[in-house]
C-alpha cells in the first residue's frame, strides 16, 4: 500500500537521521575545534585578563600523560613567587588552551604562588586526539602533578585550579588521591553525560541524549559517563575545595556545583561554594573583576591555612 510506503520512507529517514544527528554531536564534544594560543590570548586582552602576564618569568617544556602523550606546558613566575614553596596547577576549559588560564595565574601570581599552565589533550599545542572532557585528562593531569613535585624540589604546598572542562578534570584526579593541598573548581560539572542532557533537555529533545553517547562508545570507544566528577568527589579525604559558579550559567548549570560540593564534603572535607551574580559560564573571572576573584580565593587559602 501507498502508505506503508510512505510511512517506512519517513521511519527510514528519521533513524538516518538520528544517526547523523548524534555521529556529529558525539563528533563535537569528542573532537572539537579548538582556539589557537593567538586567538586565545587575543581573547583575553580585549577582555582585560592578560593584565601583567608579559611580564613575568616563563619557561616552555613538556611532560608525558597517560599513555605516553605528550603535554606542552609553561611554569611562570616573578620575584614574588620565587622561593616561596607555593604552587598551584591550572587547567583550561573546553576548546581553549593555556592561555585561557591566564586569568587566574594573575591571581595567583599575586598570592605568592607559581603557576603551572598547560594544554589539555588536543589543545592548544599538543597532538590531535579523542578527548573526554575531564576523565582521560584527570589522568594526564596526574602525570602533571607527578612531574611538579620532581621538578621543583622547593615545593611546600601544592593548589589545583580548574575551569569547566578544567574544573571536572582537578576533581577527577581526587580519585588516584594525589599529593595536593586544595583545589579550586570554578563552573564545574558533575557528568559529561548530565551537562549533554540538561542542553538538550531545554530544546525538548532529551531523547536523543542516550543515541549521542552510544554514537560515542561505538564510534570513539568513549562513555559519557565515565566522566564523572560527583563520583571522584566522595572519595575525597582531606582536600579542601572552593567551588566558585556564576548565577547565570546557562551552560553548565549552577546546581551541578552545588552537588560537587555535596560529595566533596561528604567525609568531612572542608568545602565553600561562592556564587558570582550574573556571571555567565568560565565568566565569572570578568564578571567579578580581579580584585574581588583574587579576594575569594585569598580568603579560601587563609581560612584552610595555606597564606597568612
Amino acid at each position: 500500500m501507498p502508505w506503508i510506503i510512505t510511512v517506512s520512507a519517513i521511519v527510514l529517514f528519521l533513524l538516518v537521521s538520528v544517526v547523523i544527528f548524534s555521529w556529529r554531536n558525539a563528533k563535537l564534544s569528542l573532537k572539537p575545534k579548538t582556539m589557537t594560543l593567538e586567538k586565545e590570548m587575543a581573547w583575553n586582552k580585549e577582555r582585560g585578563l592578560w593584565l601583567d602576564f608579559d611580564s613575568y618569568d616563563k619557561t616552555e617544556y613538556e611532560i608525558r600523560g597517560k599513555d605516553g602523550y605528550i603535554l606542552h606546558a609553561m611554569f611562570v613566575e616573578n620575584d614574588v613567587t620565587r622561593g616561596t614553596g607555593k604552587y598551584v596547577i591550572i587547567c583550561h576549559g573546553h576548546t581553549s588552551c593555556r592561555y585561557g588560564a591566564v586569568k587566574y595565574v594573575n591571581s595567583y601570581i599575586k598570592l605568592g604562588f607559581s603557576c603551572i599552565i598547560y594544554d589539555a589533550r588536543t589543545h592548544g599545542l599538543n597532538e590531535k586526539t579523542i578527548y573526554t572532557l575531564g576523565n582521560y585528562e584527570s589522568e594526564d593531569l596526574k602525570y602533571v602533578i607527578e612531574d611538579t613535585r620532581s621538578r621543583y624540589k622547593d615545593l611546600k604546598i601544592l593548589g589545583l585550579h580548574g575551569e569547566s572542562m578544567g574544573s571536572s578534570t582537578v576533581c577527577s584526579v581526587v580519585r588516584f588521591d594525589p599529593k595536593i593541598d586544595f583545589i579550586v573548581a570554578d563552573c564545574g560539572f558533575t557528568r559529561c553525560y548530565d551537562v549533554v542532557y540538561d542542553g538538550y533537555r531545554r530544546l525538548h529533545m532529551a531523547f536523543i541524549v542516550p543515541c549521542i553517547n552510544l554514537a560515542s562508545k561505538l564510534i570513539y570507544h568513549v562513555d559519557m559517563k565515565e566522566t564523572c566528577a560527583v563520583e571522584h568527589l566522595k572519595k575525597n579525604k582531606n582536600i579542601p575545595v572552593l567551588f566558585i559558579h556564576g548565577t547565570a550559567d546557562s551552560l553548565i548549570l549552577p546546581y551541578h556545583s552545588e552537588k560537587l560540593k555535596e560529595a566533596a564534603s561528604m567525609n568531612g572535607a572542608y568545602t565553600e561554594l561562592i556564587y558570582v551574580e550574573g556571571a555567565g559560564h568560565a565568566m565569572s573571572r570578568y564578571t567579578a573583576g580581579f580584585e574581588k576573584y583574587t579576594g575569594y580565593i585569598r580568603d579560601f587559602l587563609s581560612k584552610t591555612g595555606f597564606i597568612a
